[in-house]
């Protein structure tokens, strides 16, 4: 019942965010939604309306427009948020009082309120004239783009981490990631356990085991407030092995390996904007598991042909689960920084009886931009796994330590080093971003037995279609 009550909650919020989302205008020139009422700007020309999230998006874009073609340009008053007419309007540039795109621009109706608004928070008094006159010059008018620019490379999140940023409304993203994980030696709890002390309780140690996943994403946005996303991997994982056998009598190692290669769950989920002044950001993160990928792949052993592979080797998770969570994100001038939490769900039991723990990852990362295309990243991942329930009664739990539900999770911190790539605004490439991650765990604590992460390798491109 606790979990049917989540879903609707989540639900909830996506019908109402959606249905505002529907009302929410974009800036003709920014592109950025129009939500502050004190410094708004509209213009009509040939019957077609246009609207601006800031003052300063209304004069930048008049710089390259007959300003006589418009039957209407209007700017909100900044102490009674009504339209009036620009050409009349009293302006005041202060600092004290920040508009969305940083030109710190307000309008008046009266100009005594203006005044008196100057000599409480400070700055320079013009009039239409004047105003356009300062724009001329790009550091008076220039519009801060540094919070919201959709062409830095910090302005997403490092390429490992998914759903961390919305489009705006009719944006199309396709993207494609490549992850690579390596693990080799075994521990039990935080501590190295070598095959000798394994063999007291299992027939079989593994030794060495490779993940590649390869995973395509789409993103659409049909509002500024929501993003709605599809997830599909195709993995291949690998296991080298050893078994303790005896032959006459005698203690025999043996090597082998194993492998199973396929599609994996397909996870569809959306993004709820739920706060943005295009510096500071903050979604909610919600996904469906839809379990697709095989949980009953087999190999050969030398101990016995075409045996079902122990959970780990397995490509899905066989249940449908949940995940919800939020994205918190700030952008400066030359840094960024976000965190996400997620929290996955297992629902029921899978066709083959068990189901994994429950899972729950903070991410936090920083970004310093080098360059207007180049940025670095840096990013600490935390996990915490709760045990395996269930068991699969096609397994031995005695034959090697993956086919054991005793020695599933664990909790563990992962570090991560990054390079992003993205492309000027003049360039072919512009809606083109690349990213790539090293990683390695600083800290593992293991329920029984488990084989010891090494390093990870996170890269991929984005591309905006729309």
């Amino acid at each position: 019942m606790k979990r049917i009550n989540i879903l609707s909650t989540f639900l909830l919020c996506l019908i109402l965010n959606t249905t505002q989302a529907q009302n929410t205008a974009q800036c003709i020139h920014c592109n950025m939604a129009v939500s502050d009422k004190s410094h708004k700007a509209t213009a009509k020309i040939n019957n077609n309306a246009l609207e601006f999230d800031a003052i300063e998006c209304l004069i930048n874009y008049l710089k390259n427009e007959n300003e006589n073609s418009f039957s209407s340009l209007k700017v909100a008053d900044y102490t009674t948020k009504n339209l009036i007419d620009a050409k009349t309007a009293i302006y005041l540039k202060s600092k004290g009082i920040p508009s969305p795109m940083g030109a710190n621009l307000s309008a008046f109706k009266n100009k005594k309120d203006a005044i008196k608004l100057k000599n409480k928070k400070g700055g320079e008094i013009y009039n239409w004239t004047e105003i356009k006159a300062k724009f001329k010059d790009s550091k008076f008018g220039a519009i801060d783009h540094s919070h919201h620019d959709h062409y830095r490379p910090d302005a997403h999140a490092p390429i490992g981490i998914m759903g961390d940023h919305l489009h705006t409304k009719g944006g199309l993203m396709l993207s494609f990631r490549y992850m690579n994980m390596a693990m080799d030696g075994n521990k039990s709890g935080t501590n190295a356990i070598d095959d000798v002390s394994i063999y007291n309780s299992f027939m079989v140690a593994p030794q060495e085991m490779t993940m590649h996943m390869y995973m395509i994403g789409v993103m659409y946005a049909p509002s500024d407030r929501l993003t709605l996303m599809a997830m599909q991997s195709y993995t291949k994982k690998d296991m080298n092995l050893t078994a303790r056998m005896m032959m006459n009598g005698m203690p025999m190692l043996r090597n082998f390996s194993t492998s199973s290669t396929g599609f994996g769950d397909l996870k569809i989920g959306a993004l709820i904007s739920l706060y943005n002044n295009h510096k500071t950001s903050l979604h909610l993160n919600g996904n469906i598991n839809i379990p697709i990928g095989n949980i009953e792949n087999r190999d050969n052993t030398p101990m016995m042909d075409n045996v079902k592979l122990p959970y780990t080797m397995q490509l899905g998770s066989g249940t449908f689960d949940l995940t919800l969570g939020a994205t918190y994100k700030q952008n400066f001038a030359n840094t960024s920084w976000g965190t996400q939490f997620l929290s996955t769900i297992r629902t029921g039991e899978n066709s083959e009886a068990y189901r994994f723990g429950n899972l729950y990852q903070l991410n936090i990362w920083g970004a310093y931009k080098i360059t207007t295309n180049l940025s670095i990243s840096a990013r600490l991942f935390g996990i915490n796994e709760s045990k395996l329930k269930g068991i699969d009664s096609d397994l031995n739990p005695m034959m090697v330590t993956t086919a054991n539900i005793a020695n599933y999770g664990s909790d563990k911190i992962k570090s991560f080093v990054g390079i992003n790539l993205a492309f000027p605004k003049n360039s072919r490439l512009k809606n083109l971003r690349f990213g790539i991650e090293i990683g390695t765990p600083i800290y593992e604590d293991y329920n029984g037995i488990q084989m010891n992460e090494n390093i990870s390798i996170n890269t991929g491109f984005k591309y905006n279609v729309l």
